[in-house]
């Protein structure tokens, strides 16, 4: 074995001389990392450990940077893998070359020619990220940290970083000691890396790499947009679904509580799906709730005066600009009447070969006033895009999980760090808020901003913000209720009390979608003037499709076709309208509704032309008949949570409030990927006591097979229950699993 890797390794560095590579082959040794130094800086935090019956860690400590050090130590514990996926991220390290002889020329070749980015995503895994994450510029973004961010944010992110560290050196056989030790910095740079992500920066990459394509000029609009394989791969870390959130008042309950049920929604597995853990300390934080692999804040959840959940919306925080290049001098591009030269940045690629060896591998990247730039040797496009300089999310995230009441809720809010996400919070005092988070730049309305944005006039380079208090909100509307589900933000509560979307400059780029879940919140919130929690409990667990909604019009259009000279097609038409649009497990319909409503929402979501709801249609006949040789197929026989070896009905399907995402398969056979994942429910009564309840899908030990937490909340998931949270730390000491340190 030894021989034939230092045959390959010779074989690299033969091939990398003949081509002439501007690279390295390097060692990376891991002597940076000091166990003892981590494992000894362990004695300076004062933290617990406590893990409740299903594995939960609620963590204690004397200040707040010491629940960030037992937080870090605790995610690590549960999802290693992540938190290493996390921090290669962050940096742009994720590339990975599999060398195989056949393909090592063709490789090697490619590198040393143009630098193809989405042809080394053939080859490289992992190279798409770290393309985005130079593209981007992060390392440079975040370098002036420590004249930006606030001390106290520092040493908390620093303490969960030790806290990391500390797990990785009590277990060095079990970590790739090279990455070791993760940093400050690095959690900054995750955060920088990430949050464009989730308001749908890919769909600007996706348009700016199809501008540079041979067939340009097809490609004016967001609409216009067709996946290439680097976008796809992208996508592919951070699927996208949908979340719910919905909040009750006191004035709308029948037992005088106030209610909320935080439902984001993400993928079940990978480095952004929900891990849920409990922070406090006796400096006053003491939050609970969902997080991702790496981060040191609790993203939805609760302490005990306050709550929110989050959805993602998609606002227009991104443009992309033409660039005049100088005929004479490509590096030069024509700004207010004058040639300028691009900033040039020589990024490093570090991409594995295997064990501790790595090409370096150099790219050129270039910057203009705009914003990041791809260009070729006749054109060129520039990304200017939300978020691009805030380095200092941490502090607005430290601040939300720190709060006491509204103001200092949406004071975090008004820093705007945190770019998008629409946010919807109650609290102890009754008070219930929806909140359109956006930082909306200030542009010129003279200019269709759908559109490419002429790059020689700096005019148009925006560098002004609406502030927090210009962007859609509704603070304790008359109706008693709020909703968030993806939606566009007028139309989050009672009709009247929404509003007016006339109020604000076309050029915020508001997204126009309600979605099926939004109809559904709606028309079961506003038809029930007194609910219960048991009706709560019912209303996010409902799995139907309205006939308001965009699906149903679909499925119409295949009602009023004439299919009368088709048997086969006829008889399906019959046995589609006779469904009732649910989801529920013993449905007999829902299964090839489903297959019909699925590529409309997936299109959608993509921002992709409708497909044809008559071939689509015409398809799913065709599939259930080869797959199963009918069409009226319990639903509960092919939708599926799965888990190592388990396997277990659920009901539920996309865009229905019970959110069940599952790709498409060769034999009809659907195995959830996104959807429902950690959900809470959050009460306070009349006397300001709260409750709280949670589920996930899977359980707290993420990526350990091993554990009885791997899967232990399954099927609880499935039943639709929910346990206590054991928020209260007497009810955890009635609940304890075990101690760290004991």
């Amino acid at each position: 074995m030894k021989k034939l890797l230092f045959s390959i390794l010779g074989l690299v560095v033969l091939i990398l001389i003949f081509f002439g590579l501007a690279v390295n082959i390097n060692y990376k040794s891991t002597k940076s990392f000091n166990v003892e130094d981590f494992i000894d800086r362990a004695k300076y935090y004062e933290f617990q450990i406590i893990r409740d019956t299903f594995g939960v860690p609620h963590i204690r400590g004397e200040k707040d940077i010491d629940a960030a050090f037992g937080f870090g130590f605790a995610q690590t514990e549960d999802d290693y893998q992540h938190i290493e996926f996390s921090v290669k991220m962050a940096r742009g390290e994720l590339s990975d070359l599999n060398i195989s002889l056949g393909s090592l020329g063709s490789i090697l070749s490619l590198i040393a020619g143009s630098g193809d980015i989405e042809k080394l995503t053939n080859y490289i895994e992992g190279v798409e990220l770290d393309f985005l994450n130079k593209f981007m510029n992060v390392q440079e973004t975040v370098r002036d940290y420590e004249n930006t961010i606030p001390k106290s944010t520092m040493e908390y992110i620093k303490g969960y970083a030790d806290g990391v560290n500390y797990w990785a050196a009590l277990n060095p056989s079990k970590v790739d000691q090279s990455i070791f030790p993760v940093t400050e910095m690095d959690l900054l740079k995750g955060m920088v890396f990430q949050m464009p992500l989730f308001y749908g920066f890919d769909h600007n990459i996706d348009e700016l790499m199809n501008l540079m394509s041979e067939e340009s000029e097809k490609f004016t609009s967001v609409n216009s947009l067709s996946d290439n394989i680097t976008v796809a791969k992208i996508k592919s870390h951070f699927k996208p679904s949908g979340s719910n959130a919905f909040a009750i008042a006191k004035s709308r309950s029948s037992n005088n509580k106030t209610m909320l049920v935080i439902n984001s929604h993400q993928p079940l597995t990978g480095p952004v799906a929900w891990y849920e853990a409990h922070i406090k300390s006796n400096e006053g934080l003491n939050m609970m709730g969902g997080t991702f692999p790496g981060s040191p804040f609790i993203h939805v959840g609760f302490n005990e005066h306050l709550g929110w959940g989050a959805t993602v919306n998609q606002p227009d925080l991104g443009d992309i600009y033409e660039l005049t290049l100088n005929p004479e001098n490509n590096d030069e591009y024509l700004l207010d009447g004058k040639w300028k030269s691009f900033q040039k940045v020589k990024q490093i690629f570090k991409i594995k070969l295997f064990g501790p060896f790595y090409i370096n591998y150099p790219m050129d990247m270039f910057f203009s006033d705009h914003g990041p730039v791809l260009k070729d040797e006749s054109k060129a496009y520039a990304l200017r895009y939300v978020g691009m300089s805030d380095i200092d999310q941490a502090t607005a995230w430290y601040r939300l999980n720190k709060s006491t009441n509204l103001e200092e809720w949406k004071d975090a809010l008004r820093m705007q760090e945190i770019a998008s996400l629409n946010l919807l919070y109650a609290d102890k005092e009754d008070n219930i808020f929806f909140v359109h988070n956006m930082k909306s730049p200030i542009r010129n309305p003279d200019y269709d901003w759908t559109k490419v944005i002429p790059g020689d006039d700096s005019s148009l380079i925006w560098n002004e913000f609406y502030s927090f208090d210009d962007i859609p909100q509704v603070l304790n509307p008359d109706s008693g209720y709020l909703f968030s589900a993806n939606q566009n933000p007028f139309f989050v509560s009672a009709i009247e009390n929404n509003v007016d979307s006339n109020l604000y400059p076309v050029t915020m780029g508001f997204q126009k979608r309600t979605t099926n879940r939004a109809h559904r919140l709606f028309e079961l919130l506003d038809d029930d003037l007194s609910i219960s929690y048991k009706e709560m409990d019912i209303y996010k667990h409902d799995n139907k499709f309205s006939y308001n909604s965009r699906q149903y019009k679909f499925l119409e259009r295949i009602f009023n076709h004439d299919y009368s000279n088709n048997k086969k097609f006829f008889e399906a038409q019959i046995f589609l309208k006779e469904w009732d649009l649910a989801t529920d497990k013993d449905n007999m319909h829902a299964a090839f509704g489903v297959c019909i409503l699925s590529p409309e929402w997936l299109a959608e979501i993509k921002r992709k032309p409708e497909p044809d709801p008559l071939k689509t249609f015409e398809d799913c006949v065709e599939e259930f008949y080869e797959n199963f040789d009918r069409l009226d197929i319990k639903w509960s026989e092919v939708n599926f949570l799965e888990r190592g070896s388990k396997l277990i009905a659920v009901q539920g399907g996309p865009d229905v409030l019970r959110a069940i995402y599952a790709p498409r398969s060769d034999d009809g056979i659907l195995k959830a990927v996104a959807g429902d994942g950690l959900y809470v429910y959050v009460t306070w009564d009349e006397n300001k006591n709260q409750q709280s309840e949670s589920i996930h899908q899977f359980g707290s030990a993420t990526t350990d097979v091993n554990s009885i937490h791997y899967d232990d909340q399954m099927q609880m998931y499935a039943d639709e229950e929910l346990k206590n949270t054991f928020f209260d730390f007497q009810d955890l000491t009635e609940n304890t699993e075990s101690i760290f340190p004991e």
